[in-house]
């Protein structure tokens, strides 16, 4: 099968050796015996044994080398649907080629399912909306001047939550690949959490909105843009959660060897028995009378992120009293 435009390592990864070595066995030695692992999707692995040679003679004009695969025993396929935990569970020796996937199975249907249900109410909602009040302007161009402004509001406000729905399936999208590049360079930490403030100030006018910055300038490396995402995230989530007369706080400090980027709230708080969930991809918090926008990707976006970066990020929460989300970033990565 030829592929144009792909390499081998897009297709294939290997445990023990990296590609470099296999190459540079085939090149001295003419030949590698080993493993390779093909990639599907949701980070599912399939094994081959491999023997490769190095091509010689006229075919070395279109073919440097030939790769011989080979599967191996079905028991021996790995799969890990969320990157994050083992579902295979392999039988006893009666029945070694039965997998049991259940656990797989069904934490991939309530992905499916949480994924349908707040995808579509996220778009339907909206979208309802700019047709609704779109409709009511066009067939009533004489209606009074602030009520169709006041609808022109409307229709731009949902239309920028659609968007906004929208990017955040692009990004998780695009943060769960195998391969997400940082487009790492110098950043100020000051700016970031100021610009923060700044984008949430005029949201939050129900509210104490307060920030506490450390006096001297800091700069790390780091992706700006998805650095400055996932603190937006949090401070999103601060506001969102904080009914009106609270507290919301952004600051930014330095430990012995961190720096800090704290988002508090005295807001509603984590139930104890959701807190192990917060950053799955579309969980969401149930809070029984109120209707909570989004489709419970902003925590799980937030925590990819920082993981990209090799920085922590710690809460702490009380029902009915608020959380503390902390970024720590290393003062030496």
């Amino acid at each position: 099968i030829l592929l144009h435009d792909v390499t081998i390592h897009q297709l294939f990864s290997t445990e023990r050796d990296d590609f470099n070595s296999i190459f540079s066995s085939l090149e001295d030695k003419g030949q590698f015996d080993g493993q390779l692992n093909f990639s599907l999707s949701f980070n599912q692995k399939i094994p081959f044994d491999v023997k490769a040679y190095k091509v010689n003679g006229d075919l070395n004009q279109n073919f440097r080398y030939v790769f011989l695969f080979k599967l191996k025993d079905i028991t021996d396929i790995e799969i890990d649907p969320l990157e994050q935990k083992a579902f295979i569970k392999v039988s006893d020796t009666s029945s070694r080629n039965k997998i049991d996937l259940i656990t797989s199975y069904e934490e991939l249907e309530r992905l499916k399912e949480d994924f349908l249900s707040s995808v579509s109410h996220e778009l339907r909602t909206p979208l309802a909306s700019i047709i609704g009040f779109a409709e009511t302007l066009k067939n009533d161009p004489n209606l009074p001047k602030e009520i169709y402004t006041e609808f022109l509001d409307i229709i731009l406000t949902e239309g920028k939550r659609l968007a906004a729905t929208i990017n955040d399936l692009l990004d998780v999208s695009q943060l769960y690949k195998e391969k997400t590049t940082l487009q790492l360079r110098n950043v100020e930490l000051q700016k970031l959490v100021t610009n923060a403030y700044e984008q949430f100030k005029p949201l939050a006018t129900k509210i104490n909105f307060g920030i506490q910055l450390i006096e001297k300038p800091i700069f790390i490396q780091a992706d700006e843009n998805k650095l400055q995402q996932a603190i937006n995230n949090l401070v999103s989530n601060a506001i969102k959660f904080t009914p009106g007369g609270g507290q919301v706080s952004i600051s930014l400090y330095e430990i012995e060897n961190d720096y800090v980027i704290e988002v508090s709230d005295t807001g509603f708080g984590i139930p104890e028995k959701d807190r192990e969930k917060i950053f799955d991809r579309f969980y969401r918090v149930e809070r029984p009378g109120m209707e909570i926008r989004g489709v419970g990707l902003g925590l799980s976006i937030t925590k990819k992120i920082l993981d990209l970066h090799g920085y922590k990020l710690e809460f702490e929460s009380e029902v009915n009293k608020g959380s503390i989300f902390k970024i720590l970033i290393p003062k030496k990565l």
